[in-house]
């Protein structure tokens, strides 16, 4: 059984084997790898055949039946997300499928019971693993078990957060959103002689998802507006991905923006809700049929597929968000601009919309800022919550 808390020895044994292996070499001219092992050394070399089947062994198998389905040889946490894309596209139930997996902290633990294993085997398991896996019922088999395991990743997770905030957390460390970051710098912006922001600093990361809440009149839909291009700022800088907010660049790639507005004035042109959809669009050159998937996969995402025929000002307020979100998707926004998204909407509305986000922020995950006095709704989720307050942005004030 390996040891643990061996760092110092390991690497002075290391150092102490490369000095050895370099002398014997010298001396007999042949290589140490074809020793099995050295009297008096406290090293085992292993030998050729050894050495090339621990470079084929998996970090991470499953079975079905006893017959493998699936193996990675990949590092940190993406063989588990290898595995979620694996299973994406088959058909297997993992109840009935067991993992074997090299070593697992809290972070693996988690997503491997997100994936929905109830049977799994860790040569290397963490107490905090243990315990993610006893609180959801997983089986655990393990050949050794330690404190901890020495990870950055290991120490983010507390290990009493739901599954789905931990693997969005996760998602973003690996790089597997969708969402473009967003950086404001300096910001001011002067409206009327009036200074609206001033000096305005945010920084949200790929994926990520900020509230910002703050009384009516306090410049929330000025923000919005200011990133969206549409109202010019006096002073500071607008990033959003490689391109900030008004050069050449940023307005041949504006549609990576999304923008749901508030619903405040009654507009009764006459405009179906596909016809909504379609405006994410309309600055696009696909053909007839990409143009055509791109809505009914952007519908049905939301859940607004039934609607398509509807008059858009006759629908609910709720139906409204379904529809503006889908347009968004068929866009491909890669960030999203919520105002005031419950405004209008009844307690019943406002859970659905709450769901929705979730389920979006969990699949394409794109960047998302909502603006928002509703307290209570945005206190339904476990994303930051800023607030804008004399023309900027603060976490406590």
């Amino acid at each position: 059984m390996p040891h643990t808390g061996r760092t110092e020895d390991c690497r002075q044994g290391a150092e102490l084997r490369k000095s050895f292996e370099t002398h014997y070499q010298q001396q007999t001219h042949i290589s140490p790898i074809s020793l099995s092992h050295v009297p008096g050394f406290p090293y085992r070399f292993v030998n050729l055949s050894e050495k090339k089947d621990k470079a084929l062994e998996a970090s991470l198998i499953v079975k079905a039946n006893d017959r493998e389905i699936f193996s990675s040889h990949g590092k940190w946490l993406y063989p588990l997300f290898e595995l979620e894309d694996f299973l994406a596209k088959n058909r297997y139930r993992t109840s009935e499928l067991f993992l074997q997996d090299k070593i697992a902290g809290k972070a693996a633990a988690y997503l491997i019971t997100r994936l929905g294993f109830v049977r799994v085997h860790i040569h290397l398991i963490s107490q905090g693993a243990l315990d993610v896996f006893s609180r959801h019922h997983v089986t655990a088999s393990y050949d050794q078990v330690v404190p901890r395991i020495e990870c950055k990743t290991e120490a983010i997770v507390r290990g009493d957060e739901d599954l789905d905030s931990v693997w969005q957390m996760l998602r973003r460390r690996a790089g597997r959103v969708d969402g473009l970051s967003l950086q404001i710098q300096n910001l001011t912006l002067n409206l009327d002689g009036k200074t609206i922001l001033n000096q305005l600093q945010l920084q949200v990361g790929k994926g990520d998802h900020v509230f910002i809440r703050g009384a009516n009149g306090t410049g929330k839909t000025t923000l919005l507006k200011a990133i969206l291009g549409i109202l010019p700022f006096n002073e500071g800088s607008i990033k959003v991905g490689d391109y900030f907010v008004g050069t050449a660049g940023w307005k041949r790639n504006r549609h990576l923006v999304g923008y749901v507005q508030q619903e405040s004035t009654k507009n009764l042109f006459p405009v179906t809700a596909r016809e909504v959809v379609e405006i994410g669009l309309s600055a696009q050159s696909l053909s007839r049929q990409e143009y055509e998937h791109r809505v009914d996969i952007a519908m049905r995402r939301t859940g607004c597929q039934h609607l398509g025929n509807a008059s858009y000002h006759q629908l609910s307020g709720g139906e409204k968000q379904r529809v503006n979100l889908a347009r968004c998707l068929c866009q491909q926004a890669k960030v999203l601009l919520l105002d005031e998204p419950t405004s209008y909407l009844d307690p019943e509305a406002k859970d659905e919309l709450c769901a929705l986000l979730n389920e979006l922020w969990a699949n394409e995950a794109p960047t998302v800022l909502i603006v928002s006095h509703d307290d209570r709704w945005i206190g339904k989720f476990t994303a930051p919550v800023y607030e804008l307050k004399k023309g900027s942005i603060c976490s406590s004030c």
